[in-house]
C-alpha cells in the first residue's frame, strides 16, 4: 500500500512549533546575557526581523516566556521584561535549600549506596554539559536532584521541591549572576554523590548546603 502523504497543514504546524521553540531558545539566550534587561519593551516585528521569521512564532515564544514569569503584559504599554526581585530570588533558594537540607538527612548513606549507578549516570551527563546550554542544563539539574530527593521518601518534601525546582528560579539565578557578576563554578556531582555515602546526616546536610550555595553565599544574606 502506498504511503499516504503527509498533509500540507501537519507540515506546516510542526514548522512553526520548530521556529518558535528557536525563537524561545534565542530570546531566552538574549536574557541570561543581559541583552533584554528588566522593563525593556519588546516589539514582536522588531523581533521577528532580528531573527528573520514572521511574527506568529515570535509571538507564542513570547506568550511561552510570559507565561514562564520572564516577560509581562502591560496595559497600555505592551510586552515587557520582567524585574528579577532579589527578595523573590533568595527567598526561593532557601526554601530549596531547606528541602535538600532535609531530605539528604534521611537519603545519606545506604539509600545513596542502593540508588549510586542510576545517580552516576545522572550525575555525569550534567558533568559533561556546555555550560552555556542553559535550558539542557536546568532539565538535568531537575532530574539528578529530584532524584535525590526521592530517596529520602517523604512525599510532601517530594512535592513542594517540584513546585519551587521550576525553569524560572533556574533562569533568573542565571539573570541576577550575569547581571550582577556573580560566578558559579559547577562542582562536580559525581564527587557529590560520593560524599553524600556519609552516614552521619548532619554531615550529609552540610554537603549539600555548600553544594547548593556554591558562590552564591551573598543571595542568602539581607
Amino acid at each position: 500500500m502506498p504511503t499516504k502523504p503527509k498533509s500540507k497543514s501537519s507540515f506546516s504546524n510542526r514548522s512553526r512549533d520548530s521556529l518558535a521553540s528557536k525563537a524561545y531558545n534565542m530570546l531566552a539566550a538574549q536574557l541570561l546575557d543581559h541583552r533584554l534587561v528588566p522593563g525593556m519593551l519588546l516589539n514582536r516585528r522588531e523581533i521577528a526581523n532580528q531573527f528573520d521569521m514572521s511574527v506568529a512564532p515570535v509571538l507564542e515564544a513570547m506568550v511561552q516566556l510570559e507565561s514562564e514569569g520572564f516577560l509581562e503584559s502591560v496595559p497600555r504599554k505592551g510586552t515587557l521584561v520582567s524585574s528579577v526581585r532579589l527578595e523573590d530570588l533568595r527567598g526561593h533558594l532557601i526554601l530549596r535549600e531547606a528541602l535538600e537540607c532535609e531530605a539528604a538527612r534521611y537519603y545519606c548513606g545506604e539509600p545513596i549506596v542502593r540508588a549510586e549507578d542510576e545517580l552516576i549516570k545522572l550525575a555525569e551527563t550534567i558533568d559533561s554539559m556546555d555550560s552555556q546550554a542553559r535550558t539542557e542544563q536546568w532539565h538535568a539539574e531537575f532530574e539528578f536532584h529530584f532524584a535525590l530527593v526521592k530517596l529520602a521518601d517523604v512525599s510532601a518534601i517530594e512535592a513542594t521541591f517540584k513546585k519551587i525546582m521550576q525553569k524560572k528560579l533556574f533562569m533568573a539565578l542565571n539573570l541576577y549572576m550575569s547581571a550582577h557578576g556573580v560566578n558559579n563554578p559547577r562542582d562536580s556531582h559525581v564527587q557529590l554523590i560520593s560524599k553524600l555515602k556519609t552516614s552521619d546526616p548532619d554531615e550529609a546536610e552540610r554537603i549539600i548546603r555548600t553544594h547548593l550555595r556554591g558562590d552564591k553565599e551573598e543571595l542568602y544574606r539581607r
